[in-house]
């Protein structure tokens, strides 16, 4: 039985993915070594354009999707500026929805990236 994740599957994804989302800084966690008992390495996912891991996943699934295509999802930050992101590139237009309470910072910078934001219920 063929597993999804395979080395060719990952090589795969670096031809497709934004670069933007590749070559994360890696360090190794010196401290932290003896107390887990093995070498431990960290990745600084904040260098990039959303400062966050989820914008390569976005951008996989973005490279499937055609051009005028209609998306929506929900999120309360991260995910959504991933969305918008991967969408604004493609040219695809992508609704978001959000609690009424959603931080206000996260909501603007999804609305920036070109999504249009609904917000709507209390809790996400």
């Amino acid at each position: 039985m063929d597993h999804r994740l395979s080395l060719a599957h990952i090589e795969q994804a670096m031809h497709i993915i934004d670069p933007v989302f590749l070559h994360t800084p890696q360090y190794r966690a010196e401290p932290l070594d003896s107390v887990l008992g093995c070498r431990l390495m960290v990745k600084v996912e904040t260098v990039n354009p959303i400062r966050s891991f989820k914008g390569r996943g976005a951008s996989y699934f973005l490279a499937s999707v055609p051009s005028g295509t209609r998306l929506i999802c929900a999120s309360a930050g991260n995910f959504g500026h991933a969305m918008a992101y991967a969408c604004r590139s493609k040219g695809v237009h992508l609704i978001v929805y959000a609690s009424v309470n959603a931080n206000p910072l996260k909501v603007e910078r999804m609305k920036d990236l070109g999504a249009e934001v609904r917000l709507h219920g209390e809790d996400f």
